[in-house]
């Protein structure tokens, strides 16, 4: 019997958008005034795909691709196909591989999900953030929220049970319960996956410099800590249960496969421009974290002429990974196996339990506290329900 393969994801950046959100932070471009070059942007994730994937193809299998950006919806499915098609000859795709496209549900963009499924699409993912016309105004968005709704039933009936709805809280002004009726309407529309962010204000984006300026006010602390358990409680009422910081499932089934592989400590490879990867070299058995050139045509010209557009690649040590196991594993209410932790795949020296990693001393306040939960002497770190709310708090006083 052949041996097993080792699960793999792959992220594919389309970088282009056609509006700017104030509040993004993401790296994307607005669409070029004479279009985007779709063929060239092909050309280079495919070049990039080929390189970057091929050292995988003997001992690897794709158990999730995912079509992030910028807004890749504005691709032209039969490129999506392309890339699909190529990456599951490099290395094959898992029987039950999961296979995500972003979207914002502009009706332009909504025509097109029968193409996107028709092109090996099997799970959609709608950026829908906020319902209220006058917040998608002043956040630069282009659909309403009336769009929204119709996206969302729309890719429901195309994707059943893998729709996964992006909301976003604490816009300016928004009370706690305009917060609720809207998450109530949203969550008539569910179907199977829910992420709920809390609107977070980042350096250098349009938002930050309104707020610095006094221009827009940010929500207090209370408020937003109020909204966090608002939606907790609801999504728990209609059936679906917290599984991640800010995601909802109405299944385990219906859990982002894509994203958990992250959170997990998974390999993944990322193309496209400013695209990140963190894998085990075939050749060297090294663990390693590469970023891809950030600026489009630089990026594209050099996929082209040396066949991936790699900015900076480093060896991840054995500090830096078993930080970011514990670091993503309470990230999810399942929390940190010991022995998954000790299998941390990017580790090289001698293995370390939880118990001997982690500050036991702080780990048994939060367990005291009711902000962990553990099973026997730290074989299984968890946050509760009430801890996930401040796991970066926790984070800092349990790691060494």
């Amino acid at each position: 019997m052949a041996p097993a393969r080792t699960p793999l994801s792959l992220y594919v950046h389309w970088p282009y958008c056609s509006f700017l959100c104030r509040f993004c932070a993401f790296s994307k471009a607005r669409v070029p005034a004479g279009g985007v070059d779709h063929a060239l942007i092909t050309r280079a994730l495919l070049a990039e795909l080929r390189t970057s994937l091929a050292p995988h193809s003997r001992d690897k299998e794709l158990r999730s691709i995912y079509f992030g950006g910028g807004t890749p919806s504005l691709a032209q499915p039969a490129h999506v196909a392309q890339i699909i098609e190529q990456a599951s000859r490099l290395v094959p795709l898992a029987a039950n591989a999961e296979i995500t496209l972003e979207s914002n549900p502009t009706s332009a963009e909504t025509d097109k999900m029968a193409a996107f499924k028709a092109a090996g699409i099997t799970r959609y993912s709608i950026g829908i953030q906020t319902l209220d016309d006058g917040v998608l105004q002043r956040m630069g968005r282009l659909h309403s929220g009336a769009e929204a709704l119709a996206a969302a039933n729309r890719a429901a009936s195309l994707f059943p049970g893998h729709v996964s709805l992006d909301m976003m809280f604490g816009f300016e002004s928004q009370t706690v319960d305009q917060w609720q009726r809207e998450l109530e309407t949203v969550l008539a529309h569910a179907n199977g996956h829910l992420s709920l962010y809390q609107l977070t204000v980042e350096p250098g984006t349009p938002l930050f410099r309104d707020i610095r300026a006094q221009r827009v006010k940010r929500n207090p602390d209370d408020t937003l800590a109020l909204m966090y358990e608002t939606a907790v409680a609801l999504c728990r009422s209609r059936g679906l249960a917290h599984y991640e910081v800010s995601n909802y499932a109405a299944s385990p089934e219906a859990q982002s496969i894509h994203n958990l592989g992250y959170w997990q400590g998974r390999q993944w490879i990322g193309i496209g421009p400013s695209a990140h990867s963190r894998f085990i070299d075939p050749a060297s058995g090294t663990c390693l974290r590469t970023v891809r050139i950030p600026d489009i045509q630089r990026w594209a010209r050099s996929c082209l002429e040396h066949g991936h557009g790699t900015a900076k690649s480093e060896t991840v040590d054995d500090a830096e990974a078993r930080q970011e196991a514990v670091v993503f594993g309470l990230r999810m209410l399942d929390g940190l196996s010991n022995a998954c932790f000790m299998r941390t795949g990017c580790v090289s020296s001698g293995a370390l339990s939880l118990a001997e990693y982690l500050r036991v001393d702080q780990v048994q306040r939060y367990l005291r506290d009711g902000y962990l939960r553990s099973s026997g002497r730290l074989d299984h770190l968890a946050p509760t329900e009430r801890g996930l709310q401040v796991i970066d708090s926790i984070l800092l006083d349990i790691l060494p």
